[in-house]
């Protein structure tokens, strides 16, 4: 993905190089691309994506997607991959999450 920002600019103030992409961005993209499903772009339309440049030995950017109150986050390591949520913003107390088809484990946000 090219943001078509300079790196030098546009980092919300943060210095950390994070680039976003907001979800209207994203729907208003999809849509050049022809009709759009509406239920499709409502669910675009309220996600936000965040690039932030990886750290030495990362092998990917870490990539966070903010959907739901929930923020996701990515990246692939030299060694593992790293996946992050993030729930302190909803009332949430636990994460039922599934690897590879592995059935559901339960993870306690508190």
């Amino acid at each position: 993905m090219t943001s078509g920002i300079d790196p030098s600019e546009n980092t919300n103030g943060l210095g950390d190089g994070q680039r976003t992409v907001n979800g209207q961005q994203l729907a208003d993209a999809l849509a050049l691309l022809g009709p759009v499903d509406p239920a499709c772009a409502e669910a675009l339309t309220r996600l936000n994506l965040r690039v932030y440049p990886g750290e030495p030995g990362d092998r990917t950017a870490y990539v966070v997607l903010d959907v739901h109150g929930v923020s996701i986050g990515v990246k692939r390591r030299a060694s593992d991959l790293y996946l992050h949520a993030d729930t302190t913003e909803t009332d949430d107390r636990l994460i039922a999450f599934e690897v590879n088809g592995s059935g559901e484990l339960d993870h306690p946000t508190s």
